[in-house]
């Protein structure tokens, strides 16, 4: 039986590159680490470079007789994906547990065990392929419906194996009661009754025409952008996706202790056997409560892409109790890191109080954490400041916070 239950593995991650950012990310980092002295830059950390300086990379690669060719086959990006890699999603363990249980597991083997422990090679399958997510292809994307993935077998929706033996399980008469009613909701591919496998997908929007034939086992608690942006690189037909969609990496997300949000960027390292160091580059999710739409705005220009935010606007509630209402619940579910109150806004949660789920965790992640360095009063120019003087992410990880490069 698999080490994952409904204890261990309330919530999974999945990082998602798009058309491989993430290599040619790589290409432009190893570029600028290797030749800072030759063409003048002012650090060898892409990250730390001016406008001006990303610029030019592109032209001095194509260029570059050494460079040229080592980027003609990925190619170059100079700057991070804007919608970050990671997608949270919440299991329905009283609703499914053969597919959650089946889900979890494909994405914690191979990856950091439970506890912290040290990753071990995912086992290998009656396909004589490992069973994982990881490294595996989102095989269909259709705008208005669903993103599809998990056939780790074939890689095109004709295969896929569960960690069940590798037979295929029986649907869930509960996950099959559930409604695709929105967008988020987390379902199991199959071909037929009773054929599930390891593929899965997530709704772009109200797919009807799935109910009652697909098990549901769960939903998107955060990373909404980054499916937002799978979406837009839809096919069209057969719904093969107009640039490859690959699931990078993959794992159990542990509140507080795994971050919620944010990119993969392969750091230079001359000293690791690969030639880079793996350094996930943390966005934190901010929840805003702003008296207006503009003021959020003004919040959202501030933060940039280095953070991704969540609006409360106060003036599209309809009382001051929903807001805190809103905050608690996004809280609860742990779909934000922080909350950041405009200063006119501060009395309307001057009575919250951490929910019960985070005074739950906070024991196990050994993190200092209070009301106080989850909900913070900051001005727009000052919220990234804020954010790493005063929150928990800032003052209680050793995170690395993306725009903060030391």
């Amino acid at each position: 039986m698999s080490a994952v239950n409904s204890v261990s593995c309330r919530c999974c991650y999945l990082d998602i590159d798009i058309n491989n950012h993430r290599s040619k990310l790589a290409v432009a980092a190893a570029f600028v680490d290797a030749t800072d002295s030759r063409y003048g830059f002012s650090s060898k950390d892409l990250r730390k470079l001016g406008g001006s300086e990303l610029s030019r990379i592109e032209d001095l690669i194509v260029t570059d007789h050494e460079w040229s060719t080592k980027s003609s086959d990925v190619g170059v990006e100079i700057r991070p994906p804007s919608a970050g890699n990671r997608i949270i999603v919440k299991l329905y363990w009283d609703v499914s547990p053969l597919a959650c249980e089946n889900f979890a597991t494909l994405c914690a083997n191979g990856g950091v065990g439970l506890g912290g422990k040290k990753p071990k090679p995912a086992p290998v399958g009656e396909s004589g392929k490992p069973l994982t997510y990881r490294d595996s292809t989102v095989h269909r994307v259709v705008p208005g419906f669903i993103m599809q993935g998990g056939d780790f077998v074939f890689g095109n929706g004709s295969g896929g194996e569960s960690i069940y033996n590798g037979k295929k399980f029986k649907d869930e008469r509960a996950g099959l009661a559930l409604k695709h009613d929105r967008m988020g909701v987390l379902s199991m591919g199959n071909s037929g009754k009773n054929s599930n496998t390891s593929q899965f997908f997530i709704t772009f929007n109200k797919a009807p025409q799935c109910d009652g034939k697909h098990v549901i086992f769960g939903e998107v608690i955060s990373g909404f952008e980054v499916l937002q942006a799978v979406e837009n690189v839809g096919g069209s037909g057969g719904g093969e996706p107009s640039v490859p969609v690959t699931i990078t990496d993959c794992g159990v997300y542990n509140a507080m202790s795994t971050p919620g949000s944010g990119y993969w960027y392969d750091q230079p390292d001359e000293d690791s056997f690969v030639g880079y160091s793996p350094v996930f580059m943390v966005r934190p999710r901010v929840a805003v409560v702003a008296p207006t739409q503009s003021i959020y705005q003004k919040f959202q220009s501030a933060m940039g892409t280095h953070a991704t935010p969540t609006p409360i606007i106060v003036d599209e509630q309809e009382g001051d109790d929903d807001v805190a209402k809103r905050a608690v619940k996004l809280l609860e579910t742990f779909a934000v890191d922080v909350i950041v109150v405009a200063p006119a806004c501060t009395d309307l949660l001057s009575s919250l109080e951490l929910p019960p789920s985070w005074t739950e965790v906070k024991g196990s992640a050994e993190i200092d954490l209070s009301i106080q360095n989850v909900v913070i009063r900051a001005k727009p120019i000052e919220i990234l400041t804020a954010i790493k003087s005063k929150s928990w992410l800032g003052t209680g990880t050793n995170w690395h916070l993306d725009g903060v490069v030391m």
